[in-house]
């Protein structure tokens, strides 16, 4: 019982350590992984390889290359020394875009709870920041810029955040007669937690087997009907 314990306590621990992701670009985009807020990892962009690692990277894409060729070269000879296929049975028609669609329907349902559930309580936006200047010498020019610039900013926010949980918003456009240049810095930090993420996939993966099963039921029943309507219409010929 205790080992049980123990293993269960370990799962749960691991199930609350936050992982974040942070995105900012600032004359260049930049993508880190911060877990628990302490460890940090670069994911964009990569460090420069030396130059042997360049070489063996090369050689990898050469060799992967070279057997992507060779696979398709070998489907294509099987498939010239393949028989015909043969002409689908009446038995074996497909089923009626109709009935496709409408199979389709419970899985899309199915995926739009998902995304919602997840993008809505298990993901929050930790920090929204977003910092544009506007370079222009012309200031009524610049001026007008600035104000659709807001306007887009008020059309959109309200839309994130009824999609996420936003904890902190920091947003500035301002115009600049004497920059150079518009600028642009932002800074995006999403946060989730495994144990949250683990249990919703558990969740939805269980409606979903669950949805597989109904389905064949379903076809199965339906199968069987269509024989019997064959049967009848064979006894009354």
């Amino acid at each position: 019982m205790r080992p049980l314990l123990t293993v269960l306590g370990v799962l749960f621990a691991i199930g609350c350590i936050p992982v974040s992701l942070c995105f900012r670009y600032f004359d260049g985009f930049e993508l880190k992984l911060i877990l628990a807020g302490i460890f940090r990892w670069r994911l964009l962009p990569q460090k420069g390889l030396t130059p042997a690692q360049q070489e063996k990277q090369a050689r990898k894409k050469a060799k992967k290359a070279e057997e992507k060729k060779k696979k398709k070269q070998k489907k294509k000879a099987e498939a010239l020394l393949a028989p015909p296929k043969e002409a689908p049975k009446p038995e074996a028609t497909q089923k009626p875009l109709g009935d496709k669609i409408e199979a389709l329907l419970p899985w899309a349902r199915l995926a739009a709870r998902f995304a919602g559930e997840f993008f809505s309580r298990k993901l929050s936006v930790t920090r929204l920041r977003i910092r544009v200047v506007l370079a222009g010498e012309d200031p009524a020019k610049t001026g007008r810029l600035t104000a659709r610039a807001w306007q887009s900013i008020g059309l959109a926010l309200p839309i994130l955040e009824r999609a996420f949980r936003i904890r902190e918003r920091k947003i500035a456009v301002y115009p600049d007669f004497r920059a150079e240049k518009t600028e642009l810095e932002a800074e995006l930090r999403i946060r989730l937690r495994i144990g949250g993420v683990a249990l919703l996939t558990l969740k939805y993966a269980c409606k979903a087997l669950w949805l597989w099963i109904r389905g064949k039921r379903a076809d199965k029943k339906r199968k069987k009907e269509q024989t019997r309507l064959v049967q009848n219409n064979g006894k009354a010929g």
